[in-house]
């Protein structure tokens, strides 16, 4: 079959969240269709949130890929059947994260699906289309075969991850002028990658699974370049690092922040990383010294009962005394929670939040407990799902019905902690600490926050029409009255589209 021009597609996230106000291209897809037009192809890359998408462009190319979240899905749906509308004989392949672990739910949409990473399977994929191959024998891919799914063998891990993603292949990545980001409230982030992997086993993160326990190192001399590349792009100096865990490995870490500062770059970097990092005092000030100043930490609560459940390696002291040696570099923090487990309940939760203002974390983030719809999930049983379309799978949403206490409260206790913890009175807080970025930092927050809480406040009265059998007056989960398969209704009542979640149902032909 003729393959030469490729199309890659990204949709648009279906509600507010706390990137939504940036213009933050994802990292795999740019990465995975630069790789893919430096194998020769010609490439259209649309990341719907930075530019329209050019359907005529999609329309004339060979191949569409699309990369999904859990959110999007509905969306990417809808685009697939208005492809195959105007061309039915068009091939989709479909890969990110909900594609690898929902295989056979995505394949119902789709030619092909590439689990994990596609640094190395979609070039193979392509050039086995190319050749009129099949696709036998093609390491990390499932795909229909005379009317069959079938499931390939896994690819082991990329090793090495040189290429520098071309941005500018991105439709309309440079059309961000200063006042354009001003009028629409919007600021750039850049997304820099400079490993992969994480050697740790929280019970609720998808991220071993997805990029593996290994970890593997860029080069430092890539890294470097890549920073450059994109300051030359656009002049912006905000950098989010995507990598699982940073400062997994200290003496990599103080290397490339040493080639950093000696490199002179003027940025403000986010990376991710765990509390114990401050074990380590040289590391911080490097970091601070290396402009790396806000640390994104998977905190996860403060109560050690729950720490415990989700396997954290972590308790409340010495998360506390953590805190207090990175705040002394003056290093912000980014603490993220994970509400709702089997041992939080409504005091942990306003606890948390309490221990989390009163060591003087910068900002939150908080996700009720999440997970994908599977037999032996990691962190909530199938028959525990309430989950009517995949566009509510997006970290903000409650989906699940909680131990102690109901789903609308669940999600009403996330709302209160978020107006609680960016509220006035901590605005005011900063302000009189003369800490006047964070303050202003504070402000913005509570307006996206309340977008956030806007949209899922609507959620927690739906979820208080379907609850109430499932629950005593204590609000204790009597589990028994569930259905095997979990809950999971057509449709739900406010969202428009009719993509709903059948992984009940999922046949295996076509």
């Amino acid at each position: 079959m003729k393959v030469q021009r490729v199309a890659f597609i990204s949709a648009e996230l279906p509600y507010w969240n706390l990137v939504t106000h940036a213009v933050f291209p994802e990292y795999g897809m740019p990465l995975v269709a630069t790789i893919v037009r430096d194998a020769g192809y010609d490439v259209d890359v649309f990341v719907e949130h930075i530019g329209p998408i050019d359907w005529d462009r999609v329309f004339a190319a060979d191949v569409v890929c699309f990369h999904a979240f859990s959110s999007t899905m509905p969306t990417t749906i809808d685009y697939i059947n208005k492809i195959k509308d105007a061309r039915p004989d068009m091939p989709i392949v479909l890969g990110g994260t909900h594609a690898s672990v929902m295989v056979e739910d995505s394949l119902q949409y789709c030619d092909v699906v590439v689990r994990q990473e596609g640094d190395e399977s979609l070039p193979e994929v392509l050039e086995r289309w190319r050749h009129d191959e099949s696709l036998d024998g093609v390491l990390g891919v499932s795909y229909w075969d005379k009317g069959l799914m079938r499931h390939n063998q896994g690819r082991p891990f990329v090793q090495e991850f040189e290429t520098i993603p071309d941005l500018e292949l991105i439709n309309g990545y440079m059309d961000w002028p200063r006042w354009k980001l001003l009028w629409n409230l919007r600021m750039r982030w850049q997304v820099l990658q400079t490993s992969r992997g994480c050697p740790y086993d929280c019970s609720f993160c998808i991220a071993p699974r997805e990029l593996g326990r290994g970890y593997r190192v860029r080069s430092i001399d890539a890294v470097i370049d890549d920073i450059k590349y994109q300051q030359s792009l656009n002049g912006t100096k905000y950098f989010f690092m995507v990598d699982n865990h940073f400062t997994v490995k200290r003496d990599r870490t103080k290397e490339l922040l040493r080639r950093i500062i000696d490199e002179g770059i003027q940025w403000y970097g986010l990376c991710f990383t765990r509390v114990e990092v401050a074990r380590d005092e040289e590391t911080l000030a490097l970091l601070k010294q290396a402009q790396i100043n806000t640390l994104y930490i998977g905190l996860e609560s403060f109560d050690n009962r729950v720490l415990k459940l989700l396997n954290k390696q972590q308790n409340n002291e010495s998360m506390k005394q953590s805190l207090a040696k990175i705040k002394k570099h003056n290093l912000r923090v980014l603490g993220s929670f994970v509400l709702g487990s089997d041992d939080d309940d409504v005091q942990s939760i306003r606890s948390t939040i309490d221990a989390a203002i009163e060591a003087d974390v910068d900002y939150v983030a908080l996700f009720p407990l999440s997970g994908y719809p599977e037999e032996n999930a990691p962190t909530i049983p199938l028959h525990r799902f309430l989950l009517p379309t995949w566009d509510r799978l997006d970290g903000t949403f409650v989906i699940f019905f909680p131990k102690n206490m109901k789903p609308s409260t669940l999600q009403k206790e996330i709302n209160k902690a978020y107006k609680k913890f960016y509220g006035p009175k901590q605005i005011l807080r900063r302000f009189l600490q003369r800490d006047f970025f964070a303050a202003t930092k504070r402000m913005a927050y509570y307006y996206w926050v309340w977008e956030i809480r806007k949209s899922t406040s609507k959620w927690a009265k739906y979820l208080e029409s379907i609850e109430a059998p499932y629950y005593d007056e204590n609000e204790q989960l009597i589990e028994e009255r569930l259905p095997a398969e979990g809950i999971h209704p057509a449709k739900y009542p406010g969202n428009s589209r009719s993509a709903g979640v059948e992984w009940a149902t999922i046949g295996a032909s076509r």
